[in-house]
């Protein structure tokens, strides 16, 4: 058998910019999204781009992605005591929301 291709991060992050540039400009400026929503659509933005990794580079590359962009560890702490608004501050502070 042969070995898996090991991911290329350019790619992977390339993907990731290019998905999120078309999240955004795709994105209603006129409807106004209470915070809890606006939380949990930032959590899912950044999930719909690492399931874009996943469809194109596999799920071991878009593991070891969101692995090294969001620990495990830290999602399930932040999740568990500040809710999807801590996750989405993370994300912000990273810069891994645009």
């Amino acid at each position: 058998m042969s070995e898996p291709r090991k991911p290329s991060r350019i790619i992977a992050l390339l993907a990731l910019g290019a998905f999120f540039g078309t999240a955004i400009a795709q994105a209603p400026q006129s409807n106004v999204v209470p915070n809890a929503d606006l939380c949990r659509l930032t959590v899912s933005k950044f999930e719909q781009a690492i399931g874009l990794v996943r469809q194109h580079q596999g799920n071991q590359a878009a593991a070891q992605l969101k692995e090294s962009l969001l620990p495990a560890a830290v999602e399930r702490e932040l999740l568990y005591t500040k809710g999807y608004c801590g996750l989405a501050a993370y994300l912000k502070e990273r810069k891994l929301d645009r």
